[in-house]
C-alpha cells in the first residue's frame, strides 16, 4: 500500500512538473489547450464556418432554442464561457466571434460600421442555418442587436441587454464617457501597463483568468493595436440611429442586465432604456462593472436564464 501511494505521489509530482515546463515552453499552446478545456466543460464547441464574410469562428453547444451572444470592442466569444453554463443545456448556444474580431480575420478599411456590422451577423447566421433566435449582447454588441431586431423583427424572439449597451445617453455622464468626448480616450491598449489600466477601468474587481490566457489575450491586443485604433474610430464615427432611439422599434421582450459599478456607460442610463423599450426587463447586479459575463457570470446567467425561461 506505501508503495503504491509513493508511486502514486511520483507521478503527480511528475505531471505536475510537465504542466509547468509546458506553461513555461510553449505559453500559447497551453493556452489555447486550457482555453478548449473551459469551452467542452461549459457544454460547448470550437467551430468555424466559411460566411460571405470570410471564416467566423465560433462556439456552440446545446439543443433547443437557439441563443445568440454578441460581445463589444475588441472582446471575444471566450468570454462568454463561464455564463453559457447556465444555458447550454437548455438552448443552443452560439457565441460569435463577430467579424473583424476575435480570431477573424480583420475587415477592409470602412467595414466596422454598425449597419455593416448587423448585416454582416446576419450572413453569418444565415451561413449557419439559423432562422429564429434570442439575442443577448454586451456594449457595442447591444447596439448590433438593437439594429438586428428592428431590421429582422420576424427573426429575432427577444433581445437581452447584457451590461451596458452602446447608444445611450446616460442623465449622468461616467468619467470615461466625458474623457471620450474631451481627450478622444480609447478602449485601444498598446503597452501590457495600458491593457492592465484598462482592465482596471472595466471590472471594479478584476476577474480570474489563469496568466497564461490573459497574457495569450494581451499580446494578441497589443499585437493589433495599430489596427485596433482604426477600428475604434469607425466604430464610434459610425453614422447610425442610437440604441435609444430604436427602442421604441424593439418590441420583442428585451431584457437589461446592468452593474451598477459600471465605470464605461454610468448606471443611471438603465432607466432610460428601460422606459424607452416597450417591453422590458431591468435587473441590477452588484460587484461588476462593464462586462459582467466576466465578472459576474453566475448573476448575468441566471437573469438571462430566468428571462428566457419565462418566455415559454
Amino acid at each position: 500500500m506505501a508503495k503504491k501511494f509513493i508511486t502514486f505521489a511520483i507521478a503527480l509530482l511528475l505531471a505536475g512538473l510537465a504542466v509547468t515546463a509546458a506553461l513555461r515552453v510553449w505559453p500559447a499552446q497551453s493556452a489555447r489547450a486550457m482555453i478548449s478545456a473551459f469551452v467542452y466543460v461549459s457544454g460547448l464547441a470550437a467551430k468555424q464556418a466559411e460566411t460571405k464574410v470570410g471564416t467566423v469562428h465560433y462556439l456552440e453547444g446545446g439543443e433547443g432554442e437557439t441563443v445568440v451572444l454578441l460581445h463589444g470592442i475588441f472582446a471575444r466569444k471566450e468570454h462568454w464561457i463561464d455564463m453559457s453554463r447556465q444555458l447550454s443545456g437548455d438552448y443552443r448556444v452560439i457565441a460569435l466571434d463577430l467579424p473583424g474580431f476575435g480570431d477573424n480575420s480583420v475587415l477592409p478599411e470602412g467595414e466596422y460600421d454598425y449597419a455593416g456590422q448587423a448585416q454582416n451577423l446576419m450572413a453569418v447566421l444565415d451561413a449557419l442555418g439559423v432562422e429564429r433566435f434570442h439575442l443577448a449582447a454586451n456594449s457595442m454588441g447591444g447596439q448590433i442587436a438593437g439594429l438586428v431586431a428592428t431590421q429582422f423583427s420576424d427573426r429575432v424572439a427577444s433581445v437581452a441587454f447584457i451590461g451596458s449597451p452602446v447608444g445611450v445617453n446616460s442623465p449622468q455622464e461616467s468619467k470615461f464617457e466625458a474623457a471620450m468626448r474631451t481627450e478622444q480616450k480609447t478602449l485601444v491598449v498598446d503597452s501590457r501597463e495600458a491593457f492592465e489600466k484598462r482592465n482596471a477601468l472595466l471590472f471594479p474587481e478584476k476577474p480570474y483568468v489563469p496568466a497564461v490566457i490573459e497574457n495569450l489575450w494581451a499580446g494578441q491586443e497589443i499585437a493589433n493595436a495599430q489596427a485596433n485604433r482604426r477600428i475604434w474610430k469607425e466604430v464610434n464615427g459610425s453614422d447610425t440611429v442610437p440604441l435609444q432611439m430604436l427602442a421604441a422599434r424593439i418590441t420583442q421582450p428585451s431584457l437589461i442586465v446592468w452593474c451598477r459599478e459600471d465605470r464605461i456607460f454610468d448606471p443611471s442610463g438603465a432607466a432610460v432604456l428601460a422606459e424607452a423599450l416597450p417591453d422590458a426587463e431591468l435587473v441590477w447586479l452588484d460587484q461588476c462593472g462593464h462586462v459582467p459575463m466576466l465578472d459576474q457570470p453566475a448573476g448575468a446567467g441566471r437573469a438571462l436564464r430566468a428571462f428566457l425561461d419565462a418566455q415559454h
